[in-house]
Order: C-alpha cells, then sequence, then structure tokens
C-alpha cells in the first residue's frame, strides 16, 4: 500500500508537458507585438541645392523606400557637410542614398 501511495505521489508532482498543440486565442495573437521584417536595403532621395561655392545646402527628401523609420533624416544629416565641384552658378540636384546593412 505504501508503493501505491508513493508512485500516484511521484505522478501527481510530475511536470506536465506544454500542450503544443493549442492554438493561440485571438486575445493573444492581439496583444502579441509584431516585428517588421528585417531591412535588406533603404534608398532615400534628396533634392539640394549646390551653390556655385561648391557648398551643398537646403536639401530635402523627396522620396523614401521605408518612410518614417528615420532613414530621410539620416539622410539628410548625410549632406550637410557635402561639397561638389565649384561652378560657375549655383543648381539643384538630386541624389538617391542607398542604406545596407
Amino acid at each position: 500500500m505504501i508503493i501505491i501511495a508513493f508512485a500516484a505521489a511521484l505522478l501527481l508532482d510530475a511536470p506536465t508537458k506544454p500542450d503544443t498543440t493549442a492554438k493561440p486565442t485571438a486575445r493573444e495573437i492581439a496583444t502579441q507585438e509584431t516585428l517588421p521584417p528585417p531591412l535588406m536595403s533603404v534608398a532615400v532621395t534628396l533634392e539640394c541645392t549646390a551653390r556655385a561655392s561648391g557648398r551643398v545646402e537646403n536639401c530635402r527628401v523627396l522620396g523614401e523606400t521605408h518612410p518614417g523609420m528615420g532613414f530621410g533624416q539620416a539622410a539628410v544629416a548625410l549632406m550637410r557637410d557635402a561639397t561638389v565641384e565649384p561652378g560657375a552658378k549655383d543648381f539643384q540636384f538630386a541624389r538617391t542614398i542607398q542604406f545596407t546593412p
């Protein structure tokens, strides 16, 4: 009788395996954090003004492949110290900056 009671106690205290066949509820799915897919490449097209002195200024974002993620602002920041070959007059130009991992 002691052996039966001991065996029953072991079975009751044994860890149970998680049910891997159970599907998540709608509430569980809705509250899970969704992560975006990894970015392989991001392109930002800027329009800038090149001064006759060669200084680049007034860059603005014309388009970007992943808007709202800060790449447009990063591209503008990269152009702050940019220069071009000095010329006879000011001109506008477009440049696409490619961000890759």
